[in-house]
């Protein structure tokens, strides 16, 4: 598919490089000379300094041949611009990235699609969907949804003296019955284990494991968990992002107490907010927290504009005796550096921007990568093309050459999860999400696309 992407930023900088894996013709518009020779220099993809706003830029780039424009600039008003002006190049999906909740909130005052936008991307609702993964999950490592949500991967270490040690993938399943789940994969040390049915789970391994929505309840038990058991999630921060995830989480938990440096906005948020504590004052700020009693909360999140107030924050809560931190931070590859701090979970607002526009981006290739903390494997939701090698055969058979690096977790048809096995055959237009090595990406894209594309 040939791609046009105005913006060259972090979020259209991760775009080129995942859209660039599954072999699409990308182009790049992006008015900043640096950013335009980095992209140049790190990738094989034609880059045009200019503005996305002018239609000479966007000839230059290619837009009269574009199946696809993704708008991801800094403005507002300039994304929707471009898929305007795409669509008078008639370019058939046209993508925005809006913040403006005036454009992109529940009820927008202006329709974007009588303005040529397509599918409008909101950043502050990507961010709060992947908080609320790892509140929803209490304990997980990671965690990630796919197929709108319906279903659920996470990753947990397990503890000694919970249901699930000592137990055999066969066990677990047993236990689990009727609910489907499937353990994908098994860290244990420095090994990463593709379990059959024999595989024990033992204290001290990480499970990565795959399941739909309505097995959650009964999945967490086994690891000494319960979504219920989150009673009180304190949010520290300024800005939309803050508010919609207090208001989101409303429905979510008992108590919501938010704490926004910004009077006026605090106000704001009354008049929107339902049983949410507001409190005016500093998340930074050790007598506030120790006023709200944060030590008895289940979640801490940072949810401020400022990365370095969120980290502050963040390591006070944890001091105090919060369970679990979660922050918002402006520079992911920071992440590994707040982990060794001692904070829980770290979400760009950027890359999971990237990642709702990969879910947009068509089917037919790869549609999502969730690489996994800490290991060289990643999640692969990937749909199967018709005459690929990978249908119409058993995946005892089909799989066979993939069976060492990679595994088929799940496999989505017609809006519904099968959990594979040897004798199962995958089928055109399935949408399978595969555990694999980073390594082995390649062989993958090959095993799900068309012969004769090949």
């Amino acid at each position: 598919m040939r791609i046009l992407i105005v913006g060259g930023g972090t979020v259209g900088f991760s775009l080129v490089k995942q859209l660039s894996l599954e072999n699409h013709e990308i182009a790049v518009v992006e008015k900043d000379p640096d950013i335009c020779q980095t992209i140049s220099e790190r990738s094989d993809v034609l880059v045009v300094n200019g503005s996305g706003s002018t239609p000479s830029a966007l000839e230059q780039a290619g837009i009269n041949e574009a199946e696809m424009v993704i708008a991801v600039t800094y403005i507002d008003e300039v994304n929707i611009l471009v898929c305007s002006l795409a669509e008078n190049y008639n370019v058939k999906k046209r993508i925005a990235r809006v913040r403006d909740h005036e454009y992109s909130g529940p009820n927008p005052a202006v329709d974007l699609s009588r303005l040529g936008v397509t599918q409008v991307i909101d950043p502050e609702r990507a961010v709060v969907d992947a908080i609320c993964q790892f509140i929803r999950m209490p304990g997980a490592t990671q965690a990630a949804s796919f197929q709108d949500d319906s279903v659920l991967m996470c990753s947990y270490n397990v503890p000694d003296e919970v249901p699930m040690s000592g137990k055999s993938i066969i066990q677990i399943d047993e236990i689990i019955s009727p609910n489907k789940l499937l353990v994908m994969a098994i860290i244990r040390g420095e090994t990463t284990i593709i379990p059959s049915g024999e595989n024990e789970i033992l204290p001290g391994d990480q499970i990565i494991s795959i399941f739909p929505k309505a097995t959650l309840d009964v999945y967490l038990p086994l690891l000494g968990k319960s979504r219920k058991s989150v009673r009180k999630v304190v949010i520290a921060g300024d800005g939309l992002t803050a508010l919609h995830l207090a208001a989101t989480l409303e429905n979510l938990v008992e108590t919501v107490i938010w704490i926004t440096p910004q009077y006026n906005e605090g106000i704001d948020g009354a008049s929107l907010l339902h049983s949410t504590e507001i409190i005016h004052g500093d998340g930074t700020d050790m007598d506030v927290l120790q006023e709200i009693h944060v030590g008895t909360a289940d979640f801490f999140v940072g949810a401020g504009k400022e990365t370095q107030d969120n980290v502050m924050g963040a390591l006070l809560a944890k001091s105090e005796g919060v369970k679990e931190t979660i922050i918002i931070s402006t520079e992911p590859r920071h992440a590994p550096l707040f982990h060794s701090l001692g904070i829980d979970h770290s979400i760009s607002p950027r890359l999971s921007t990237a990642r709702e526009i990969m879910e947009a981006v068509h089917k037919g290739q790869i549609w999502a990568t969730v690489p996994l903390k800490n290991t060289e494997i990643e999640a692969v939701r990937i749909s199967a093309s018709k005459g690929s090698p990978i249908t119409e055969k058993p995946l005892k058979i089909a799989w066979k050459k993939m069976r060492k690096g990679s595994i088929v977790g799940a496999i989505i048809r017609n809006n519904t999860m099968i959990i594979p096995r040897g004798d199962t055959v995958i089928e055109p237009g399935d949408d399978v999400i595969v555990l694999t090595r980073t390594t082995h990406i390649d062989a993958l894209q090959k095993m799900f696309r068309s012969r004769k594309k090949v």
